[in-house]
């Protein structure tokens, strides 16, 4: 693995491009416990792409850049392919 690795980002630009992705499922359980001490419980099925439609751009764009970045360092040789 890389020691020092340099990112230069150019920004985000639309291409007009769409592409046909498979839709994915999976149900999610959450438990936790707040400030007060209450605990919560929550079942939420999420789809993949759907819920991207409903994410801010902001946070999208946040999501995005990571997994972009990530597979970037791959397809460079930097980190390996798991």
């Amino acid at each position: 693995m890389a020691r020092e690795v340099n990112v230069f980002h150019s920004g985000w630009r639309a291409t007009g491009t769409s592409v046909s992705v498979p839709q994915y499922e999976s149900t999610y359980r959450l438990v936790w416990v707040d400030d007060a001490g209450v605990r919560h419980e929550a079942s939420r099925l999420v789809r993949f792409p759907n819920v991207l439609s409903g994410i801010p751009a902001r946070r999208l764009r946040e999501y995005v850049d990571t997994i972009l970045l990530n597979e970037a360092r791959i397809l460079a040789g930097i980190d390996p392919d798991q």
